[in-house]
């Protein structure tokens, strides 16, 4: 029994590639892209919708003041999820990247909290920058579809 230990985690790729191989993609017409027709940025989806779920891209804001640029992330993620047919409410996974976690790691919980009262599962990564410059944090989101959605 202790052999499977070692096996698992060596054989999980190829299960997972197995898997993929019966399954197989998920075709084109399952995914809704939001906005539709992307915008004026044209290299992403802000979110796509498949099945149950909504993935969003990174969000970010430029506002200069901290606290101010924190809300309005979570403001936009709230109006993309909208879009979607889900909320702030039905996210399950956030992902967070901060520029400098420590100087506004405390203004970030207590803003999260005001807007993620359901308490999803989050990662947060230190990074040494960020694609658009000013911006201190940027969150990736995970929600489900409103039941209705």
């Amino acid at each position: 029994m202790p052999r499977l230990r070692f096996i698992m985690p060596r054989a999980a790729p190829a299960l997972l590639a197995l898997g993929w191989l019966a399954i197989g993609p998920i075709p084109a017409a399952a995914q809704e892209r939001f906005p539709d027709p992307p915008s004026e940025h044209g290299l992403y989806s802000d979110a796509v919708r498949v099945g149950d779920l909504v993935f969003l891209a990174g969000v970010v804001n430029r506002d200069p003041d901290p606290a101010t640029q924190f809300r309005n992330t979570f403001r936009r993620i709230g109006q993309i999820l909208e879009d979607a047919g889900s909320s702030l409410k039905r996210v399950i996974d956030i992902t967070t990247y901060h520029i400098d976690m420590h100087a506004h790691i405390d203004a970030f919980i207590e803003v999260k909290d005001e807007f993620l009262t359901e308490l999803p599962s989050w990662t947060a990564v230190g990074v040494t920058e960020l694609y658009s410059p000013g911006v201190l944090i940027e969150v990736k989101v995970i929600a489900a579809v409103d039941d209705d959605g």
